[in-house]
C-alpha cells in the first residue's frame, strides 16, 4: 500500500568537516509572521511542526488562537501595527505593511534584528511562511551543514522565501545589508521580493554564484510550476506521512509549501490539535485519509 511513500534514496549533501571535536547539535528557531484570519489549512502547519520537536517555531500573529497547546510552536501576540512600530524602531526607517501584507516578505531578512530578543539562545534562525507542511527538517539540514555554513537555503542557487536559515550572529543578522540602498528598499511601499530575488542578486554580485558561506546546492522542495501542473485525480496529492513529506511521485522533500494549492481548497477533515498519521494535500483540501 502506497508503495511510493518511502524514504528518498537521494544522498545527503556532501560537506567538508571542520577540524576539531564534533560540536553539540545546533539549536534552530523558525520564524513566521502572519496577520489576518485563521486559514482553514492551518492544521497542516501545527500538526507538522510537532513532529520536529527539537526545533522551535516562533509565530508572530494577530490570529485568534489559544495561547497554549501548540507544543513547540510559540505564539507571540502581535498586531500588524505593532509589527510596523517594532520594525521601524529597529531599522530606523518608517515601515508600513498593513495596506499591502505581501510587503512582509521584504522584511523577512531583517527578522534577526526585529525579533532579536526572542532569538537569543538559538544558534540558527530561519524565515519562513505559514502555508507550509513540515517534513523531517534535520534529515536535510544536517549538523554537518550547520557547522559548515552561515546561510542555508532550501532552493538551488538562490535564497528561499519559505526557508532560508542564518547563523544567529551579529554579522549574519545583518547579511541583508549587502543589498544596495537597503533601507530605501525596506521603507518603500513597493513589494520587491527582497527575501528571494533581490537578496540573492546582491549575494551574487558580491560573492559570486558559489559563495563559500552559503549552502544552496540542492532543491529540497516543489515550486509553483510543479503545483500548477498537478492534476485533479485521486492520486494527484502531496503527502505528509509520519513526520515526512513527499511529492506526487513519492520523493521525500524537506517540506511542502502549498501556496498554489491553498487557493482552491474547500475541505479540511482534521484540526490543529489532532494527530493524524498521514494527510494528503491537494487542490480539494487537506485529508487525513486518501482522496477517493
Amino acid at each position: 500500500m502506497f508503495k511510493w511513500l518511502r524514504r528518498s534514496e537521494a544522498a545527503r549533501p556532501t560537506v567538508v568537516r571542520r577540524p576539531g571535536p564534533v560540536p553539540v547539535r545546533p539549536s534552530m528557531a523558525i520564524v513566521v509572521a502572519y496577520f489576518g484570519r485563521v486559514p482553514q489549512w492551518a492544521p497542516a502547519f501545527f500538526v507538522s511542526c510537532r513532529r520536529n520537536p527539537d526545533i522551535q517555531f516562533l509565530l508572530y500573529t494577530d490570529l485568534d488562537l489559544p495561547d497554549e497547546g501548540h507544543g513547540n510552536v510559540t505564539v507571540h501576540r502581535l498586531a500588524v501595527t505593532e509589527f510596523e512600530r517594532r520594525a521601524s524602531d529597529t531599522l530606523g526607517v518608517p515601515i508600513e505593511v498593513k495596506h499591502h501584507l505581501a510587503k512582509m516578505s521584504d522584511l523577512k531578512p531583517a527578522y534577526g534584528l526585529i525579533f532579536a530578543d526572542d532569538l537569543k539562545g538559538f544558534d540558527y534562525w530561519a524565515y519562513s511562511d505559514f502555508d507550509v507542511a513540515w517534513g523531517d527538517i534535520r534529515h536535510f539540514v544536517t549538523d554537518e551543514l550547520l557547522h559548515s555554513y552561515d546561510i542555508i537555503s532550501a532552493r538551488r542557487d538562490r535564497l528561499c522565501g519559505h526557508f532560508t536559515l542564518f547563523r544567529n550572529s551579529p554579522e549574519q543578522n545583518r547579511a541583508f545589508e549587502v543589498i544596495p540602498d537597503v533601507l530605501t528598499v525596506l521603507s518603500s511601499p513597493t513589494h520587491w521580493h527582497m527575501d528571494e530575488t533581490v537578496f540573492t542578486k546582491a549575494i551574487w554580485a558580491k560573492y559570486g554564484r558559489r559563495p563559500p558561506h552559503v549552502y544552496w546546492q540542492s532543491d529540497w522542495i516543489i515550486d509553483a510550476k510543479y503545483q500548477r501542473q498537478m492534476g485533479d485525480g485521486p492520486t494527484d496529492c502531496l503527502w505528509w506521512r509520519n513526520g515526512k513529506t513527499y511529492n506526487v511521485e513519492g520523493q521525500e522533500l524537506m517540506y511542502l509549501h502549498f501556496h498554489k494549492l491553498k487557493q482552491h481548497m474547500k475541505n479540511v477533515d482534521f484540526g490543529s490539535g489532532d494527530s493524524p498519521a498521514a494527510f494528503a494535500i491537494s487542490r480539494k483540501g487537506l485529508f487525513a485519509e486518501p482522496v477517493i
